[in-house]
């Protein structure tokens, strides 16, 4: 009778030993793939990300001085396979040569700041083949040529050299 008890208790111990390790294996491969899980979803949309702004593209058009708006108007082109969204929230360098100014969005005032204005439908997105001019009032005194660069908060970018004549 004393080995039969032994053997009872071995099995019930392996048994044990047995639901233990089950639940140890279901425990570790839960976490491993909540973390496997979280990495897919910002694998995901990071490339997503990427997708967007490979597709973003702006050309620049031409470029003119509003004496009535006291303004540069920059004319771009989004020639791109993706709408551009939030461009006010792009950086604008604006001045001659290699030195250049960081212009903000105007809210109120118009100094030192830049504006959009759409052709199309006033957004704020700059959609497919959609042309927009961009209004740079800047108070300081530059000289020709001219260098603009805007950079989307995507990070795609459009930058232009130009003089202005007569």
């Amino acid at each position: 009778m004393g080995s039969l008890g032994r053997g009872a208790s071995n099995v019930i111990a392996e048994a044990l030993l047995l639901l233990v390790g089950i639940s140890l294996a279901a425990s570790l491969s839960s976490v491993v793939l909540s973390r496997v899980s979280t990495i897919q979803s910002r694998f995901s949309v990071a490339v997503s990300e990427l997708s967007q702004a490979i597709g973003e593209r702006l050309t620049y058009i031409y470029a003119t001085y509003s004496p009535s708006a006291g303004a540069f108007v920059v004319y771009l082109k989004n020639v791109g396979s993706n709408p551009i969204y939030q461009i006010d929230r792009s950086t604008l360098l604006f001045g001659s040569g290699e030195s250049l100014q960081y212009l903000p969005y105007c809210s109120d005032q118009k100094v030192n700041c830049w504006k959009l204005v759409e052709f199309g439908v006033a957004n704020g997105v700059v959609e497919l083949t959609e042309t927009v001019a961009i209004y740079i009032y800047n108070s300081t005194s530059i000289s020709p040529p001219y260098r603009f660069k805007l950079v989307t908060p995507r990070g795609s970018s459009v930058e232009a050299i130009f003089t202005i004549y007569g």
